[in-house]
Protein backbone atom coordinates (compact mmCIF):
# COMPACT_ATOMS: atom_id res chain seq x y z
CA UNK A 1 0.00 0.00 0.00
CA UNK A 2 1.06 3.42 -0.37
CA UNK A 3 -0.28 4.51 2.84
CA UNK A 4 -0.36 3.62 5.90
CA UNK A 5 -3.92 4.91 6.57
CA UNK A 6 -5.49 2.57 4.12
CA UNK A 7 -3.94 -0.55 6.97
CA UNK A 8 -5.59 1.26 9.76
CA UNK A 9 -8.84 1.41 7.68
CA UNK A 10 -8.68 -2.16 6.63
CA UNK A 11 -8.75 -3.31 9.98
CA UNK A 12 -11.68 -1.42 10.72
CA UNK A 13 -14.13 -2.87 7.33
CA UNK A 14 -16.87 -4.83 8.73
CA UNK A 15 -17.77 -6.89 5.07
CA UNK A 16 -20.12 -9.87 4.13
CA UNK A 17 -20.60 -11.15 1.25
CA UNK A 18 -23.43 -13.24 1.02
CA UNK A 19 -26.93 -12.45 2.35
CA UNK A 20 -27.54 -13.34 5.41
CA UNK A 21 -31.19 -15.52 5.80
CA UNK A 22 -31.39 -14.41 9.21
CA UNK A 23 -31.99 -11.14 7.83
CA UNK A 24 -34.65 -12.41 5.78
CA UNK A 25 -37.89 -11.80 7.78
CA UNK A 26 -37.50 -8.61 9.04
CA UNK A 27 -36.60 -6.17 5.97
CA UNK A 28 -37.25 -2.47 6.16
CA UNK A 29 -37.67 -0.97 3.31
CA UNK A 30 -36.00 2.49 1.88
CA UNK A 31 -39.18 4.49 2.34
CA UNK A 32 -40.01 3.57 5.87
CA UNK A 33 -40.65 7.09 7.39
CA UNK A 34 -38.26 5.87 10.65
CA UNK A 35 -35.15 6.08 8.32
CA UNK A 36 -34.24 9.83 8.40
CA UNK A 37 -32.21 11.20 5.62
CA UNK A 38 -30.12 14.00 5.32
CA UNK A 39 -28.36 15.61 2.33
CA UNK A 40 -29.95 15.35 -1.03
CA UNK A 41 -31.16 11.89 -1.94
CA UNK A 42 -33.18 11.01 -4.88
CA UNK A 43 -36.32 8.93 -3.35
CA UNK A 44 -38.79 9.31 -6.63
CA UNK A 45 -38.29 5.35 -6.81
CA UNK A 46 -40.53 3.96 -3.45
CA UNK A 47 -37.87 0.60 -3.97
CA UNK A 48 -34.82 3.02 -3.34
CA UNK A 49 -33.25 5.77 -2.56
CA UNK A 50 -30.07 6.66 -4.38
CA UNK A 51 -27.47 8.92 -4.00
CA UNK A 52 -24.31 11.08 -5.61
CA UNK A 53 -23.40 13.81 -3.83
CA UNK A 54 -20.57 13.69 -1.19
CA UNK A 55 -21.60 13.54 3.39
CA UNK A 56 -24.82 12.14 2.77
CA UNK A 57 -26.17 10.57 5.62
CA UNK A 58 -28.91 8.50 7.36
CA UNK A 59 -30.13 7.50 11.00
CA UNK A 60 -32.14 4.96 12.33
CA UNK A 61 -33.39 3.17 15.83
CA UNK A 62 -33.56 -0.10 16.49
CA UNK A 63 -33.82 -3.21 18.38
CA UNK A 64 -31.94 -6.16 17.99
CA UNK A 65 -28.15 -7.17 18.32
CA UNK A 66 -27.33 -6.47 14.98
CA UNK A 67 -28.69 -4.45 11.46
CA UNK A 68 -27.83 -5.22 8.25
CA UNK A 69 -27.67 -3.05 5.05
CA UNK A 70 -29.55 -3.37 1.25
CA UNK A 71 -27.36 -1.13 -1.63
CA UNK A 72 -26.00 -1.22 -5.05
CA UNK A 73 -22.81 0.26 -4.17
CA UNK A 74 -19.38 -1.34 -4.13
CA UNK A 75 -17.12 2.05 -4.82
CA UNK A 76 -18.12 3.89 -1.46
CA UNK A 77 -16.89 3.97 2.07
CA UNK A 78 -18.92 4.79 4.63
CA UNK A 79 -18.65 5.21 8.79
CA UNK A 80 -21.02 3.49 10.68
CA UNK A 81 -21.76 4.78 13.97
CA UNK A 82 -23.64 2.77 16.76
CA UNK A 83 -25.25 4.28 19.70
CA UNK A 84 -23.08 7.76 19.12
CA UNK A 85 -19.71 6.14 18.75
CA UNK A 86 -17.52 4.92 15.16
CA UNK A 87 -18.32 1.24 15.02
CA UNK A 88 -16.68 0.37 12.10
CA UNK A 89 -15.62 2.16 8.04
CA UNK A 90 -18.08 -0.37 5.90
CA UNK A 91 -17.35 -1.00 1.91
CA UNK A 92 -19.15 -3.44 0.11
CA UNK A 93 -17.35 -5.77 -2.20
CA UNK A 94 -20.33 -7.00 -4.69
CA UNK A 95 -21.41 -5.33 -8.00
CA UNK A 96 -25.48 -5.53 -7.96
CA UNK A 97 -28.09 -5.86 -5.08
CA UNK A 98 -26.51 -7.05 -2.04
CA UNK A 99 -26.99 -7.29 1.70
CA UNK A 100 -24.44 -6.68 4.33
CA UNK A 101 -24.18 -6.59 8.28
CA UNK A 102 -23.09 -3.39 9.84
CA UNK A 103 -22.82 -4.53 13.08
CA UNK A 104 -23.56 -7.35 15.08
CA UNK A 105 -23.20 -8.76 18.64
CA UNK A 106 -25.21 -5.63 20.33
CA UNK A 107 -25.90 -5.64 23.64
CA UNK A 108 -30.07 -5.66 24.50
CA UNK A 109 -31.90 -2.87 24.05
CA UNK A 110 -32.63 0.24 21.71
CA UNK A 111 -29.68 1.24 19.18
CA UNK A 112 -29.55 3.76 17.14
CA UNK A 113 -27.61 4.06 13.87
CA UNK A 114 -25.72 6.90 11.48
CA UNK A 115 -24.50 5.88 8.14
CA UNK A 116 -22.68 8.72 6.70
CA UNK A 117 -20.83 8.03 3.18
CA UNK A 118 -17.34 9.45 2.99
CA UNK A 119 -15.85 10.10 -0.01
CA UNK A 120 -16.84 11.45 -3.12
CA UNK A 121 -16.87 10.12 -6.87
CA UNK A 122 -17.74 10.75 -10.52
CA UNK A 123 -19.71 7.65 -11.03
CA UNK A 124 -23.31 6.91 -11.62
CA UNK A 125 -25.96 7.31 -8.81
CA UNK A 126 -25.69 4.44 -6.11
CA UNK A 127 -28.67 2.90 -4.91
CA UNK A 128 -29.82 2.17 -1.00
CA UNK A 129 -32.80 -0.52 -0.69
CA UNK A 130 -33.05 -0.57 2.96
CA UNK A 131 -31.87 -2.08 6.79
CA UNK A 132 -32.10 -5.59 7.65
CA UNK A 133 -33.08 -6.61 11.60
CA UNK A 134 -33.24 -9.70 13.63
CA UNK A 135 -36.41 -11.28 12.85
CA UNK A 136 -37.91 -10.26 16.72
CA UNK A 137 -36.44 -6.72 16.08
CA UNK A 138 -38.31 -3.55 15.20
CA UNK A 139 -37.40 0.23 13.54
CA UNK A 140 -37.97 2.47 16.37
CA UNK A 141 -39.93 5.99 16.04
CA UNK A 142 -36.91 8.35 15.82
CA UNK A 143 -35.96 11.42 17.84
CA UNK A 144 -36.38 14.94 16.31
CA UNK A 145 -34.33 16.57 14.37
CA UNK A 146 -32.43 19.34 14.93
CA UNK A 147 -33.66 22.24 14.00
CA UNK A 148 -30.93 24.02 12.76
CA UNK A 149 -29.70 23.73 9.26
CA UNK A 150 -26.66 24.58 7.48
CA UNK A 151 -26.02 23.99 4.23
CA UNK A 152 -22.35 23.76 2.56
CA UNK A 153 -21.56 24.99 -1.15
CA UNK A 154 -17.75 23.91 -2.51
CA UNK A 155 -15.18 21.88 -3.75
CA UNK A 156 -12.66 19.19 -2.62
CA UNK A 157 -11.66 21.03 0.64
CA UNK A 158 -15.09 20.99 1.42
CA UNK A 159 -15.63 16.97 0.53
CA UNK A 160 -12.62 16.57 2.85
CA UNK A 161 -10.72 14.84 -0.29
CA UNK A 162 -7.58 12.24 0.85
CA UNK A 163 -7.87 13.91 4.19
CA UNK A 164 -7.00 10.80 5.82
CA UNK A 165 -3.94 9.74 4.20
CA UNK A 166 -0.24 10.20 4.82
CA UNK A 167 1.17 10.40 1.03
CA UNK A 168 1.45 13.69 -0.54
CA UNK A 169 0.16 12.18 -4.10
CA UNK A 170 -2.07 9.31 -5.14
CA UNK A 171 -4.07 8.24 -7.76
CA UNK A 172 -7.82 8.69 -7.84
CA UNK A 173 -9.51 5.62 -6.49
CA UNK A 174 -6.49 5.19 -4.19
CA UNK A 175 -8.26 8.61 -2.54
CA UNK A 176 -11.78 6.99 -1.83
CA UNK A 177 -10.44 5.14 1.24
CA UNK A 178 -8.64 7.90 3.04
CA UNK A 179 -10.94 10.74 2.58
CA UNK A 180 -13.59 10.78 5.68
CA UNK A 181 -15.62 13.99 4.92
CA UNK A 182 -16.74 13.28 8.75
CA UNK A 183 -13.41 15.04 9.87
CA UNK A 184 -13.74 17.48 7.37
CA UNK A 185 -14.92 21.00 8.43
CA UNK A 186 -18.21 21.29 7.31
CA UNK A 187 -19.40 18.70 9.29
CA UNK A 188 -17.27 19.93 12.23
CA UNK A 189 -19.02 23.03 12.05
CA UNK A 190 -22.15 21.82 11.77
CA UNK A 191 -22.10 19.30 14.62
CA UNK A 192 -20.32 22.53 16.75
CA UNK A 193 -23.59 23.86 15.88
CA UNK A 194 -25.86 20.98 16.69
CA UNK A 195 -27.13 21.32 12.96
CA UNK A 196 -28.18 19.32 10.00
CA UNK A 197 -26.24 19.83 7.09
CA UNK A 198 -25.84 18.97 3.49
CA UNK A 199 -22.71 19.02 1.58
CA UNK A 200 -23.19 20.46 -2.08
CA UNK A 201 -19.77 19.88 -3.37
CA UNK A 202 -17.95 18.55 -6.16
CA UNK A 203 -13.71 18.23 -6.57
CA UNK A 204 -12.54 20.53 -9.03
CA UNK A 205 -15.31 22.92 -9.60
CA UNK A 206 -15.35 26.59 -8.90
CA UNK A 207 -17.80 29.34 -9.42
CA UNK A 208 -16.66 30.28 -12.73
CA UNK A 209 -15.10 27.68 -14.16
CA UNK A 210 -13.07 24.45 -12.55
CA UNK A 211 -9.15 23.84 -11.60
CA UNK A 212 -8.41 23.93 -15.49
CA UNK A 213 -10.97 26.40 -16.87
CA UNK A 214 -13.56 24.63 -18.14
CA UNK A 215 -17.29 26.54 -17.27
CA UNK A 216 -19.01 23.61 -18.57
CA UNK A 217 -18.88 21.67 -14.86
CA UNK A 218 -19.18 24.48 -12.30
CA UNK A 219 -20.91 24.36 -8.97
CA UNK A 220 -23.85 27.05 -9.81
CA UNK A 221 -24.62 24.47 -12.90
CA UNK A 222 -24.88 21.70 -10.52
CA UNK A 223 -26.39 23.29 -7.89
CA UNK A 224 -30.01 22.41 -8.68
CA UNK A 225 -29.49 18.53 -9.05
CA UNK A 226 -30.75 15.99 -7.02
CA UNK A 227 -27.87 13.90 -8.32
CA UNK A 228 -24.71 15.61 -8.93
CA UNK A 229 -23.92 13.21 -12.32
CA UNK A 230 -27.59 13.85 -12.80
CA UNK A 231 -29.37 16.79 -14.65
CA UNK A 232 -32.52 15.15 -13.45
CA UNK A 233 -34.68 15.48 -11.56
CA UNK A 234 -34.13 18.54 -9.98
CA UNK A 235 -34.00 18.97 -6.10
CA UNK A 236 -37.26 20.00 -4.58
CA UNK A 237 -35.25 23.14 -2.48
CA UNK A 238 -38.61 23.74 -0.16
CA UNK A 239 -38.08 20.33 1.21
CA UNK A 240 -34.85 20.89 3.36
CA UNK A 241 -34.69 25.11 3.85
CA UNK A 242 -31.14 26.03 5.96
CA UNK A 243 -30.96 29.06 8.20
CA UNK A 244 -27.34 29.32 6.81
CA UNK A 245 -25.66 28.52 3.31
CA UNK A 246 -21.79 28.86 3.43
CA UNK A 247 -20.24 29.29 0.26
CA UNK A 248 -16.57 28.41 -0.11
CA UNK A 249 -15.33 28.55 -3.71
CA UNK A 250 -12.31 30.39 -5.57
CA UNK A 251 -9.64 28.13 -5.59
CA UNK A 252 -10.21 26.01 -8.48
CA UNK A 253 -11.61 29.72 -10.07
CA UNK A 254 -8.26 30.96 -9.45
CA UNK A 255 -5.98 27.58 -10.89
CA UNK A 256 -8.61 27.70 -13.98
CA UNK A 257 -8.04 31.34 -14.70
CA UNK A 258 -4.37 32.68 -14.36
CA UNK A 259 -2.10 32.39 -16.51
CA UNK A 260 1.28 30.85 -17.21
CA UNK A 261 2.96 33.56 -14.95
CA UNK A 262 0.28 32.86 -12.14
CA UNK A 263 -1.43 35.68 -12.66
CA UNK A 264 -5.13 36.64 -12.70
CA UNK A 265 -6.13 39.31 -15.13
CA UNK A 266 -8.63 42.02 -13.79
CA UNK A 267 -11.18 40.99 -17.15
CA UNK A 268 -10.78 37.56 -15.61
CA UNK A 269 -11.65 38.38 -12.04
CA UNK A 270 -14.29 40.13 -13.35
CA UNK A 271 -16.46 36.94 -14.76
CA UNK A 272 -15.79 35.45 -11.42
CA UNK A 273 -17.25 38.45 -9.45
CA UNK A 274 -19.91 38.74 -11.85
CA UNK A 275 -20.91 34.29 -11.54
CA UNK A 276 -20.66 34.90 -7.97
CA UNK A 277 -23.57 37.31 -7.68
CA UNK A 278 -25.53 35.76 -9.78
CA UNK A 279 -25.24 32.19 -7.83
CA UNK A 280 -25.81 34.33 -4.45
CA UNK A 281 -29.70 35.24 -6.32
CA UNK A 282 -29.73 31.78 -7.14
CA UNK A 283 -29.53 30.73 -3.54
CA UNK A 284 -31.86 33.92 -2.36
CA UNK A 285 -34.62 32.39 -4.48
CA UNK A 286 -34.18 28.83 -3.23
CA UNK A 287 -33.98 29.91 0.46
CA UNK A 288 -35.76 33.15 1.13
CA UNK A 289 -33.98 34.66 4.35
CA UNK A 290 -30.95 32.83 4.66
CA UNK A 291 -28.35 34.13 5.75
CA UNK A 292 -25.32 33.35 3.34
CA UNK A 293 -21.51 33.24 4.41
CA UNK A 294 -19.32 34.13 1.88
CA UNK A 295 -16.08 31.78 2.79
CA UNK A 296 -12.59 33.00 1.08
CA UNK A 297 -10.21 30.62 0.99
CA UNK A 298 -6.03 31.89 1.91
CA UNK A 299 -5.24 32.88 -1.20
CA UNK A 300 -4.80 36.46 -1.91
CA UNK A 301 -6.99 36.50 -5.35
CA UNK A 302 -9.89 34.87 -3.82
CA UNK A 303 -10.29 37.00 -0.60
CA UNK A 304 -9.71 40.07 -2.47
CA UNK A 305 -12.67 39.01 -5.02
CA UNK A 306 -14.55 37.65 -2.24
CA UNK A 307 -14.58 40.90 -0.27
CA UNK A 308 -15.29 42.47 -3.17
CA UNK A 309 -18.07 41.14 -3.85
CA UNK A 310 -19.58 41.36 -0.05
CA UNK A 311 -19.21 44.52 -0.45
CA UNK A 312 -20.85 45.45 -3.29
CA UNK A 313 -23.77 43.43 -2.09
CA UNK A 314 -24.07 44.98 1.30
CA UNK A 315 -23.55 48.61 -0.53
CA UNK A 316 -27.02 47.63 -2.65
CA UNK A 317 -28.65 47.28 0.71
CA UNK A 318 -27.84 43.14 1.16
CA UNK A 319 -26.70 42.45 4.22
CA UNK A 320 -27.78 38.83 4.05
CA UNK A 321 -24.17 38.42 2.83
CA UNK A 322 -21.59 37.81 5.80
CA UNK A 323 -17.85 37.42 5.09
CA UNK A 324 -15.53 35.25 6.61
CA UNK A 325 -12.10 33.47 6.00
CA UNK A 326 -9.78 30.38 6.66
CA UNK A 327 -5.80 30.81 6.37
CA UNK A 328 -3.11 28.53 4.61
CA UNK A 329 -1.71 26.41 7.44
CA UNK A 330 1.99 25.42 6.01
CA UNK A 331 2.38 21.90 6.17
CA UNK A 332 -1.21 20.70 6.81
CA UNK A 333 -1.51 19.21 3.02
CA UNK A 334 -1.41 15.77 2.02
CA UNK A 335 -3.21 14.09 -1.34
CA UNK A 336 -2.20 16.32 -3.92
CA UNK A 337 -2.72 19.49 -1.77
CA UNK A 338 -5.66 19.13 0.37
CA UNK A 339 -6.04 19.51 4.41
CA UNK A 340 -5.12 17.03 6.30
CA UNK A 341 -7.97 16.29 8.85
CA UNK A 342 -5.97 18.40 11.71
CA UNK A 343 -5.86 21.22 9.48
CA UNK A 344 -9.87 20.93 8.75
CA UNK A 345 -10.15 21.35 12.41
CA UNK A 346 -7.93 24.28 12.42
CA UNK A 347 -10.24 25.61 9.41
CA UNK A 348 -13.36 24.76 11.31
CA UNK A 349 -12.62 26.42 14.59
CA UNK A 350 -11.78 30.02 12.31
CA UNK A 351 -15.32 29.29 10.61
CA UNK A 352 -17.11 28.52 14.08
CA UNK A 353 -15.32 32.01 15.25
CA UNK A 354 -17.06 33.90 12.43
CA UNK A 355 -20.43 32.06 12.61
CA UNK A 356 -20.96 32.85 16.68
CA UNK A 357 -19.65 36.10 15.86
CA UNK A 358 -22.57 36.98 13.07
CA UNK A 359 -24.75 35.69 15.80
CA UNK A 360 -26.90 33.60 12.16
CA UNK A 361 -29.12 31.31 14.37
CA UNK A 362 -32.15 32.37 16.38
CA UNK A 363 -31.89 31.57 20.33
CA UNK A 364 -35.04 29.88 19.99
CA UNK A 365 -33.15 27.27 17.81
CA UNK A 366 -31.59 24.14 19.18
Amino acid sequence: MRYSIHVLIAGLIFLMQSRDTLFAENFIHADHPYIQYYGRWDRHDSTCAKYSWPGVYLEAEFTGSRIGIRLDDHTNYFNVYIDGSLFSVFHGTQSGQADYVLAKNLPEGNHTLLLSRRNITFEEPYSFYGLLLDSAASILQPSPKPDRKIEFIGDSFTAAESNETKAQSLPWEERYPVTNIDKGFAPVVARHFHAQYATICRSGAGMFCDWRGDTGATLPKLYKRTLMEKAEPLWNFQQWVPQVAVVSLGLNDFSGLKDSSGVVTEKKSKLFCSAYHDFLNVIRVQYPGVKIVALAPYTAWARKNTKQIVDEENAFGKKDVLYATYDEFPGGYVGNGHPTVETHKKMADQIIAFMESFRIFPADLK
